[in-house]
């Protein structure tokens, strides 16, 4: 294959064979990307051979949609080394001339974790889409090129599965504003379950994902073997939402949070603090006033036990509701 297409040679040398493997022919996957530099093409994201990864698709398929105004880009990829192994689905496709990557789902396939995998996987497609937008025009009809993600969490599940907490320190925002409200009220009886409870003042000042993800009173959880961790995480790590990143605004508060937090020159247990330091004044000062108001309580409290004031929460404004 020649050089007129680094990133259909990269997806034709690294295929897996089989009945389930499926792929678009070289002319038809070169014709989508042709609207990309070849020295953008380079950082194709997929490419993890510098990391000591090795990528296999299984999937490859340029599909037309919306009456064929529209090519999108489905792709399934195996990276793996010798230790670990991830499953990753992306739909990609243009939008005039922005591209927007939709990311699918992550799983690791092997491995016994600690590996930060989703930003390296994050931040390979961060400086894709961030090169190919320095080579283009933005204005309104140009837009930034940007990411989807379901940041879901099913931790209940035969694989368990905890993206709403991992996506949240990922720079990425709420895709939807309009679901803020109902968000702030899960966190807020969470919070109540643990004997924390939030001033809703205090609580409209949480408006991004690493927000909830971020807090933290003293006041910890249990996790399921049975090691503390503080209110935030466990909140998210049981929530699903919808996220969005753009290569727009690169000083963003979530960007540099996740920027922060994702430092491979720290000592895990030193991320958040690290990643707080870059979030808003008001932020911090409410982090502040609840540390002040329980850490020297320095409480854990089981799941079990939480849910079951959960539950009883729920139930007495059932029983509330009912008599009004």
């Amino acid at each position: 294959m020649g050089n007129e297409s680094k990133i259909c040679e990269h997806i034709y040398n690294h295929t897996l064979f089989g009945d389930k493997c499926e792929f678009s022919g070289i002319r038809t996957l070169a014709e989508f990307f042709s609207s990309v530099p070849q020295d953008v093409q380079k950082l194709w994201p997929f490419d993890f051979s510098e990391e000591g990864y090795r990528t296999n698709y299984e999937r490859a398929v340029v599909v037309p949609e919306q009456l064929g105004f529209v090519n999108k880009l489905h792709l399934k990829a195996q990276i793996s080394n010798d230790k670990d192994s991830y499953a990753v689905c992306r739909q990609i496709y243009f939008e005039d001339n922005k591209l927007v990557f939709v990311h699918d789902s992550l799983l690791r396939e092997k491995g016994e974790g600690g590996v930060n995998f989703a930003n390296l996987l994050m931040s390979k497609t961060w400086r894709f889409l961030q090169a190919y937008d320095q080579t283009r025009q933005i204005n309104y009809k140009n837009e930034y090129s940007e990411i989807f993600v379901q940041a879901r969490s099913v931790p209940d599940g035969k694989i368990p599965i905890y993206g709403g907490y991992i996506w949240a320190n990922q720079g990425f925002d709420f895709r939807d504003k309009s679901n803020l409200p109902r968000f702030r009220d899960r966190f807020r009886d969470f919070l109540a379950t643990y004997g924390v409870n939030i001033e809703q003042e205090d609580l409209r000042k949480f408006t991004k994902p690493c927000h909830f993800a971020a807090f933290g009173c003293g006041v910890q959880a249990e996790d399921k073997d049975g090691n503390g961790i503080h209110l935030g995480k466990a909140f998210m790590l049981e929530q699903t939402w919808f996220g969005h990143w753009s290569t727009a605004k690169p000083d963003a508060e979530e960007k540099l949070y996740a920027k922060a937090y994702n430092r491979t020159d720290i000592l895990p247990s030193s991320r958040r603090r690290r990643a707080v330091a870059m979030l808003n004044e008001k932020y911090r000062n409410i982090l502040r006033k609840y540390y002040k108001r329980y850490a020297s309580k320095g409480r854990s409290v089981s799941k079990i036990k939480a849910y079951q004031r959960l539950a009883s929460r729920r139930w007495n404004k059932i029983i509330g509701g009912g008599r009004s």
